[in-house]
Order: structure tokens, then sequence, then C-alpha cells
């Protein structure tokens, strides 16, 4: 995708988001990026590019860097290193999962490349610290049971 997307801008993100209007006019309008991320972007091994994960984060970085989150609202367990974030059974649900989604108060990156860089990013809202995720997946469908019992008495305060 060099030259137009260099290493330093590619970035991954939810698919799951929120756009303003001036976002909306810049992805109809463009299309240099998303020819790059059509043509290279397939899931093959050896390349590390999913369209939907990757073309809008990138594009924002490249053309409005201040204009994005530093986070996402969603809560998502990469550990296992596939293709697919971890999936919750019905006995992966306590009160301990929960607490411990709603703990963080900061993002932890590492990056997929050989130098696997750790970066830590505080979420912050109107200017102050606030919890990160909103929302959380994967659940498999077993799970909701366990999760329905749980929320009436859970508050992450």
């Amino acid at each position: 995708m060099f030259p137009e997307i260099e290493h330093r801008d590619f970035r991954k993100g939810a698919q799951w988001f929120a756009i303003t209007r001036r976002h909306a006019i810049l992805i109809m309008s463009d299309n240099l990026y998303y020819r790059k991320f059509k043509l290279y972007c397939k899931p093959t091994v050896g390349r590390n590019c999913i369209a939907d994960e990757h073309y809008l984060p990138t594009l924002f970085k490249i053309v409005d860097p201040g204009g994005i989150s530093n986070y996402s609202v969603t809560h998502v367990d990469w550990s296992e290193g596939k293709w697919h974030p971890r999936s919750y059974r019905a006995a992966d649900i306590t009160y301990e999962l929960l607490r411990n989604i709603t703990y963080f108060n900061e993002i932890v990156h590492i990056a997929s490349d050989e130098t696997r860089t750790v970066t830590s990013t505080p979420c912050i809202l109107n200017g102050r610290k606030r919890p990160c995720f909103l929302f959380a997946r994967k659940f498999y469908p077993d799970a909701v049971n366990n999760l329905l019992k749980l929320f009436p008495s859970y508050t992450s305060a």
C-alpha cells in the first residue's frame, strides 16, 4: 500500500464506530485509499489486513488524526492470537469478569510486528480519565442467562 499509506499510519479498529458528517463526506469522496485497501486487504496467510477493521482507522489517521478517539468503547480479548477474538462461554461469566472489563481506564496496545512495542494510552472523555469500555464481545448464546443474572445487581462504580 506504500507509498500512499506508510507503515506508521496503518491502524486497526473496531467495526463498530460513530462518525461525524465531515467524516462521512471524507469516506464518500475517497478513492485513493479505498482502492489500496480493496486491492491489498484480503484474509490470507501473511497479510494482517482486513478492510473493515483497517480502512477507516487508517484513513482518519492520515486525513484527520486529531478528529478520532484514541480508544475503542468495546472490550475485545485478542489474547489467543487468532483471526477472531476470544468468545466467552456461560462458565466464563462472573462478577469478576465484568468488574475486570469495566475497570480498564487505559488501553494497552502490543504491536503485531516483530518489535512487539507496548504502548499504554489513558481513556479520556471531556478531559477526565474514564473507564474505557461500554460494550464487550464476543459471547456465546449459552452465556446470556448468566449475564442477565449479574446485570440487575452490577454497577461499575
